[in-house]
């Protein structure tokens, strides 16, 4: 790691007033959540913690991308890549730096989504709500660094956000896709269902992760932990890690 490469980063991420732009949009999100809250009939809070916490959720991870993404992209078309490469810091050093600056800022920015959604019902904060921002923190480091790797491999910023945006929706789609060819609609030993089975297993489960249910019924009796949901955010981190980075080795300059 290169520690001033990563206050660098870090330094960026305020100088594009990321931090105090998605922070505001979080309190916007936040008090529409109470507005509609207020708005409702029944189960006020329950409806108020629901609406904040998806809508939040995504708020927080699309920022994150698209800031990684123009980010890595700004990088490579000012010549900063090249200029680092010409001191003595190896390419490994900028790739893990720069997942380590991705990954503070997608571990601070789920904090606070999970402080915002504690903040619009806090009479409702138990178990199942620490397990939530777990989930939240470790998809937004899934997300930071599969961003990292495809703006280092796709020269379009609009391209490689797109991609990643696609990523996204489909590893939070995977599991009703998998339901879907498990069921008796379709044929499950057909080529498409054979195919889908195989992008299931290099694919994080996004779609287990960050579930409503938990802030409103807690973690009592869920078949998903904290163990799971670090292991997954682990292997699939370590996996675009690697890619990007033999990707990063090959490339010629």
């Amino acid at each position: 790691m290169s520690l001033p490469l990563v206050k660098y980063v870090l330094m960026a991420a305020l100088r594009d007033r990321l931090i105090l732009s998605l922070i505001v949009i979080l309190l916007l999100g936040s008090s529409l959540a109470l507005f509609l809250g207020n708005a409702a009939v029944i189960e006020k809070d329950q409806f108020t913690v629901i609406f904040a916490a998806s809508g939040l959720r995504f708020i927080s991870i699309f920022g994150l991308v698209l800031f990684v993404v123009f980010f890595i992209r700004r990088s490579f078309e000012g010549k900063d890549i090249e200029f680092l490469l010409s001191r003595p810091i190896g390419r490994l050093h900028i790739i893990f730096s720069y997942a380590l600056s991705f990954s503070l800022l997608a571990i601070f920015m789920g904090l606070t989504v999970g402080l915002a959604v504690y903040a619009v019902a806090p009479h409702l904060f138990g178990a199942g709500h620490v397990l939530w921002t777990t989930s939240i923190i470790v998809e937004s480091i899934i997300m930071v660094n599969a961003a990292l790797f495809f703006s280092m491999y796709i020269s379009s910023s609009a391209t490689a956000a797109l991609v990643t945006s696609g990523f996204y929706i489909l590893a939070r789609m995977m599991g009703q896709l998998l339901g879907i060819t498990d069921s008796s609609l379709v044929d499950n030993t057909g080529i498409y269902a054979m195919a889908l089975q195989m992008v299931s297993v290099i694919m994080p489960r996004l779609d287990l992760m960050g579930q409503s249910s938990w802030l409103i019924y807690g973690a009592e009796g869920s078949t998903i932990g904290i163990a799971y949901i670090i292991g997954q955010g682990i292997v699939f981190s370590a996996l675009v890690l690697l890619a990007a980075s033999l990707d990063f080795l090959r490339r010629q300059f």
